[in-house]
């Protein structure tokens, strides 16, 4: 059996999805380990994974993230991400690297396994694919990865195929890469030629497909079609779990069972510092509505949310597993997981969010014919209230939802991802190298 190093950022976003992969490499006999945050360690632990913890100047809480990157939320939608790219993943590149590279000259480690946002891997990379350990990435967003079918990722550009559009794609990727983003691919590429005595060999967010072999978290049906997609890159479906057997439901859960259609509302775990955006102008436009409106904070109190209205029921957490067939339309600022938790049980999706990588998942969900794309991150109330009736009054955002759910039952990420990288990693011959495209 093999032992395996997994990586990760300290977001549960990204963590969560990685220790779904070493349970199942556990599962099968495999010794595992994940380098991340300190918060995870017990979490690891129960799961049979052994427990890492990342240099402190690189680890930090993702629920107080002002105290670890001053000034953060005040940059506004995709200028975040970029303030995010510079100072949060590309400025931790060089301490995670040296404690991957610690970890392997220590210990016998058969592969590595990193999120997109682990950069850390990339000087690891640079290295003959013979004198290193077999490295796996896997993307717990939408694939970040340029193309000539694709414009920046960030802004929530359309893609396009045509001539008039890849002339598009390339004039806004050169743009980004040596105009908008130039300050965190000249620092990735000093750190990486101080490191490897190297410069970094591609755009920094393009790292995933230098990998010996790269998954996405969802079904190629809810991704952009890209004519020249690298063959190394493998549609997994998302990574999800199953509430514990001892879920206690509220004493209003009867009343999901109702002849009111059912609107779920959330913003997830990390961009809910301000309910103000999403959350309470939604429970204010349905308060007249026909509905029930249930309300999760998702971990924030419940005397957080200062709307109230007659139809409101609100939780901190509810399983999804449990809740979500039960719910006709959801409305949220576009979470990977939450978005894929929807489409899994084939609930349309009304999505309004700019932070993080939300722009890309909410015009992932408009192009998909899955859902209503509001392309704010703080909509009005009438907005709202108007794309949930449409929702509801439409079947043909059901529908579509209901096909990706079909394409997503096929598919069983943790399972197939760890039988791919426990097969490869006890191959003794490691695959050489290739370029990207």
């Amino acid at each position: 059996m093999s032992s395996i190093l997994l990586c990760s950022a300290p977001l549960t976003g990204h963590v969560a999805p990685m220790l779904a992969v070493g349970k199942s490499l556990v599962e099968t006999g495999h010794t595992v380990s994940i380098l991340t945050g300190r918060k995870f360690a017990q979490r690891a632990g129960a799961l049979g994974v052994t427990h890492i913890p990342l240099p402190a100047e690189c680890d930090y809480d993702e629920h107080n993230m002002d105290a670890a990157f001053p000034g953060r939320s005040r940059w506004p939608g995709p200028l975040r991400a970029r303030f995010d790219l510079d100072k949060m993943f590309v400025a931790a590149m060089s301490t995670q690297f040296r404690a991957v590279q610690r970890i392997i000259e220590s210990t016998s480690v058969d592969a590595v396994v990193g999120e997109n946002l682990f950069m850390g891997l990339i000087p690891l990379l640079s290295e003959s694919p013979t004198a290193r350990p077999r490295v796996f990435a896997v993307c717990t967003s939408p694939l970040m990865c340029t193309s000539v079918d694709t414009a920046p990722f960030g802004p929530g550009f359309a893609p396009s195929s045509t001539r008039a559009g890849r002339i598009r794609n390339q004039a806004l990727n050169k743009i980004f890469e040596h105009g908008i983003l130039r300050t965190a691919q000249s620092s990735a590429n000093r750190v990486h030629q101080q490191l490897t005595g190297a410069p970094i060999p591609d755009f920094v967010l393009n790292w995933p497909l230098l990998a010996d072999k790269t998954f996405v978290l969802t079904t190629e049906a809810f991704e952009y079609s890209r004519s020249d997609r690298d063959h190394r890159l493998t549609f997994s479906g998302p990574i999800q779990s199953t509430s514990s057997s001892d879920f206690t439901p509220p004493t209003w859960w009867d009343d999901l069972d109702g002849d009111r259609p059912v609107v779920l509302v959330t913003q997830g775990t990390l961009d809910n510092d301000d309910l103000n955006r999403l959350m309470e102008p939604t429970i204010r436009g349905l308060a007249t509505q026909d509905v029930l409106v249930v309300a999760t904070t998702g971990g924030r109190p419940i005397s957080d949310v200062s709307t109230s209205a007659d139809n409101l029921r609100v939780a901190e957490f509810l399983p999804y597993d449990q809740l979500l067939p039960k719910v006709d339309v959801m409305v949220t600022n576009g979470g990977w997981g939450g978005v894929h938790y929807a489409l899994a049980h084939g609930v349309p999706l009304v999505v309004a969010g700019t932070t993080e990588d939300k722009a890309e998942i909410c015009r992932r969900v408009e192009i998909s014919g899955t859902g209503i794309n509001l392309r704010r991150g703080t909509p009005r109330s009438q907005s709202i209230t108007k794309a949930v009736r449409r929702v509801l009054g439409d079947n043909s955002f059901r529908t579509r939802a209901q096909q990706l759910q079909r394409d997503l039952s096929e598919l069983s990420a943790g399972t197939s991802i760890a039988a791919t990288i426990a097969e490869a990693s006890e191959n003794v011959t490691p695959p050489s190298g290739s370029q990207l495209h």
